[in-house]
């Protein structure tokens, strides 16, 4: 009995120690790449809500903190954050005073920001060399902070806090703490009963745990195993099949943790192709099917040949087959046959000379040209309203004095030449007045925010420019919530619209007013059946002074896009000649408009 106890400890020292060891580096090497995975996605994260707040501070001019907690697109990317990020507690934009301006579903707004422990601590702590010296401190949930500041001209103005609980680590590291410790019980009773089991019915028990572990690593779901007898074997059963349950229930754990990863990618904004190492797609998200095939079903596109899908002279193929031979391709403007501006880039998958797949990420410039187009165009007015407003404070003061001294002269000339006076007065008088209008234009009013109901602003509207020659149609949205703006504002922008509408409808005709939305936007509609305008002509319209008409000002248009703007809207025009123009114009619905009672359609 003592030496079969000495083997039985030799046994189990040479069994359980290099396992022990194994085990806690395969522990120590899970929780890193859980902690890295965690910092990935709060960077990922951190990213999207700077994004959103680059955009908020590009907005028109005013105060940091009021811009950004006016910001719907901000508080709802941190609303976002909290809900479906991974272990996110917490996402807030804090100000230099270290109190937070806006937060996900306002919480502590207004309140000193919290001092919490920073994700590199984390990281510090399991990246030590001695896991037993972190491990305790990795087993428990405690809360730590991601930060970013935002800066504004090399300046700070703003800092990005993102809270991350360890909740779902720590869980994870003492269920694989628990699988170490069964694990090496498992192994405890299988030594003592290799040592003292020596009958054939025993090595025949032992056998068929052999098949189940071997079942077990090899990724197959064994039956439960049944050992007769109430012996150590009869224990190692029950513990195998509890091991069993729990690897089985990991597995469905990870597989529902693939699932969620591939939702999360196609709900990206960028397209992404995963090939294998022969070029046949494994996956493809929805952007990427309608960048590449928008005429296809997705199915079609998964388990297809790339080039196939793309056709032999499509450019991505270049840059995939330079990609297999060994060259990455990072950021490269390509145009599609489709005429689409693409920006591609594509990794490798794997170490080896072949790869074993490619990741091809592909991103539609179109949304980035036109944000350049917009913020170029605000630059240009910009610099034209100093250059304009300088020049109009010049021309006002001689405008005065020239109609003061047309003043006097009148009473001079009598009746003779006061006609004429009257006549150079009028006419300075209007000069003035497209001054003030220039000026108005460049720098204008504070606003006047008041919610109201936009159906009823359009049937007001419509009931002005009612006549015997133009007849009035109207489509209203009675769902339509009531909307945050300056209405009198809102009021003279649509008129010149309308007005516009109604001069180009020389011979008479039907003028549609239509009004709907989607739960996050309204949309306006101003339809009407005039003579329409050319392509050429439609790019300027929105220029001041540009005009097509004999008396016309080139104002209007300007007024009501810079009106609107001002709102937080969208104006844009569509026009076919011999058809009519269609002005839509677009308004966010902000997050604390009130809904109203239903208003008939009917006209």
């Amino acid at each position: 009995m003592r030496l079969r106890a000495r083997l039985a400890i030799v046994a189990l020292a040479i069994i359980l120690v290099p396992i022990i060891v194994m085990s806690l580096i395969s522990l120590d090497s899970r929780i890193d790449t859980m902690i890295e995975d965690m910092s990935r996605s709060t960077d990922f994260m951190i990213e999207q809500i700077f994004e959103q707040v680059r955009l908020a501070l590009e907005q028109g001019n005013g105060d940091v903190a009021a811009k950004l907690k006016d910001s719907e697109p901000v508080r709802k990317v941190l609303d976002s954050t909290v809900a479906f990020g991974p272990g996110v507690v917490s996402a807030a934009l804090v100000g230099t005073d270290g109190k937070v301006i806006v937060a996900a579903h306002g919480e502590g707004e207004g309140k000193p920001a919290p001092n919490l422990p920073a994700v590199a601590e984390l990281e510090a702590d399991a990246g030590h060399w001695l896991l037993f010296a972190s491990l305790p401190t990795l087993l428990t949930s405690n809360v730590y902070e991601a930060r970013r500041r935002v800066e504004v001209n090399n300046r700070p103005v703003v800092t990005i806090s993102i809270g991350i609980t360890t909740a779902l680590i720590a869980d994870k590291a003492r269920h694989l703490l628990m699988v170490i410790i069964t694990t090496a019980g498992l192994v405890i009773v299988g030594t003592l009963l290799v040592v003292t089991l020596i009958s054939n019915r025993i090595l025949e028990q032992l056998a068929v745990l052999t098949r189940g572990y071997e079942q077990l690593a090899a990724g197959a779901n064994p039956s439960e195993i049944k050992v007769s007898g109430g012996n150590e074997l009869s224990t190692l059963a029950e513990k195998f099949n509890e091991l069993s349950r729990k690897v089985r229930a990991d597995r469905s754990r990870l597989d529902n943790d693939q699932t969620h990863l591939f939702d999360a990618v196609r709900s990206i904004q960028d397209g992404v192709v995963l090939l294998d190492g022969n070029g046949t797609v494994l996956f493809a998200n929805e952007k990427a099917q309608t960048i590449l095939a928008p005429k296809k079903e997705k199915e079609a596109l998964e388990g297809a040949a790339f080039a196939t899908i793309l056709g032999n002279n499509h450019p991505v193929l270049a840059l995939v087959e330079s990609a297999v031979a060994g060259s990455e391709a990072h950021d490269v403007p390509l145009v599609s046959p489709d005429g689409v501006k693409l920006l591609v880039s594509l990794f490798r998958l794997g170490r080896e000379r072949v790869p074993a797949g490619l990741l091809v990420v592909l991103r539609d410039l179109q949304p980035v040209i036109e944000l350049e187009t917009a913020l170029d165009a605000s630059n240009r007015l910009a610099r034209l309203g100093t250059l304009i407003s300088g020049l109009a404070h010049q021309l006002r003061s001689p405008l005065h004095g020239m109609n003061m001294r047309l003043e006097l002269l009148s009473r001079e000339a009598g009746d003779v030449g006061g006609k004429h006076i009257d006549r150079l007065r009028h006419e300075v008088t209007r000069l003035d007045e497209a001054v003030e209008a220039l000026l108005r234009f460049m720098r204008p009013e504070e606003l006047k925010v008041a919610e109201f109901d936009m159906n009823e602003l359009l049937r007001e509207l419509g009931s002005r420019a009612m006549s015997d020659r133009v007849s009035i149609e109207y489509d209203l949205d009675p769902s339509l919530p009531l909307i945050r703006a300056d209405r009198g504002m809102i009021y003279e922008a649509l008129t010149n619209v309308i007005t516009n509408a109604d001069q180009a409808m020389r011979d008479g005709g039907m003028l549609k007013l239509s009004s709907k939305t989607d739960g996050s936007t309204i949309e306006l509609h101003v339809a009407d059946q005039g003579h329409g305008i050319a392509k050429e002509q439609l790019d300027r319209i929105f220029d001041l002074y540009y005009t097509t008409k004999a008396n016309g000002s080139g104002l209007g248009l300007p007024f009501a896009m810079r009106a609107i703007e001002l709102n937080g809207g969208k104006i844009s025009i569509d026009s076919q000649l011999g058809q009519g123009t269609v002005c839509t114009v677009t308004f966010p619905i902000a997050a604390n408009a009130s809904a109203k009672s239903s208003v008939s359609s009917a006209a």
